[in-house]
Protein backbone atom coordinates (compact mmCIF):
# COMPACT_ATOMS: atom_id res chain seq x y z
CA UNK A 1 0.00 0.00 0.00
CA UNK A 2 1.35 3.42 -0.96
CA UNK A 3 1.70 6.04 1.78
CA UNK A 4 -0.78 8.90 1.57
CA UNK A 5 0.74 11.97 -0.04
CA UNK A 6 -0.05 15.63 0.35
CA UNK A 7 0.98 18.67 -1.61
CA UNK A 8 3.29 20.97 0.37
CA UNK A 9 4.27 24.55 -0.36
CA UNK A 10 8.03 24.85 0.05
CA UNK A 11 9.66 28.19 -0.43
CA UNK A 12 11.61 31.19 0.69
CA UNK A 13 10.04 34.63 0.65
CA UNK A 14 7.74 34.92 -2.35
CA UNK A 15 9.39 32.09 -4.32
CA UNK A 16 7.43 28.87 -3.75
CA UNK A 17 7.28 25.36 -5.13
CA UNK A 18 4.47 22.82 -4.84
CA UNK A 19 5.81 19.41 -3.87
CA UNK A 20 3.84 16.16 -3.60
CA UNK A 21 5.33 14.03 -0.83
CA UNK A 22 4.31 11.63 1.95
CA UNK A 23 5.61 13.98 4.66
CA UNK A 24 6.98 17.48 5.18
CA UNK A 25 10.60 16.41 5.68
CA UNK A 26 10.67 14.64 2.32
CA UNK A 27 9.22 17.69 0.56
CA UNK A 28 11.88 19.89 2.14
CA UNK A 29 14.66 17.43 1.27
CA UNK A 30 13.49 17.31 -2.36
CA UNK A 31 13.82 21.09 -2.71
CA UNK A 32 17.03 21.30 -0.68
CA UNK A 33 18.79 18.78 -2.98
CA UNK A 34 18.34 21.17 -5.91
CA UNK A 35 19.65 24.18 -3.96
CA UNK A 36 22.29 22.89 -1.57
CA UNK A 37 25.24 20.53 -1.99
CA UNK A 38 26.38 18.47 0.99
CA UNK A 39 29.46 16.24 0.96
CA UNK A 40 32.41 15.37 3.15
CA UNK A 41 35.14 18.00 2.79
CA UNK A 42 38.47 16.92 1.39
CA UNK A 43 41.68 17.89 3.18
CA UNK A 44 42.45 20.48 0.48
CA UNK A 45 38.95 21.98 0.74
CA UNK A 46 39.36 22.28 4.52
CA UNK A 47 42.73 24.00 4.17
CA UNK A 48 41.36 26.44 1.58
CA UNK A 49 38.21 27.27 3.56
CA UNK A 50 40.06 27.70 6.85
CA UNK A 51 42.60 29.90 5.05
CA UNK A 52 39.73 32.13 3.87
CA UNK A 53 38.57 32.54 7.48
CA UNK A 54 35.62 30.13 7.30
CA UNK A 55 35.27 28.45 10.67
CA UNK A 56 33.88 24.98 11.41
CA UNK A 57 30.34 25.12 12.80
CA UNK A 58 28.71 22.43 14.93
CA UNK A 59 25.31 21.10 13.89
CA UNK A 60 24.78 19.66 17.37
CA UNK A 61 22.97 21.92 19.82
CA UNK A 62 25.42 22.69 22.67
CA UNK A 63 22.48 22.66 25.11
CA UNK A 64 21.86 19.03 24.22
CA UNK A 65 23.12 16.72 26.95
CA UNK A 66 24.66 13.31 26.46
CA UNK A 67 23.32 10.17 28.06
CA UNK A 68 26.76 9.00 29.13
CA UNK A 69 29.25 11.37 30.72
Amino acid sequence: MTAAQRIYIVGHGTEIRLIRAPHKAQALAHVARSLINVKVATQDELVTALGRGISVESAVDPAQTTLVE
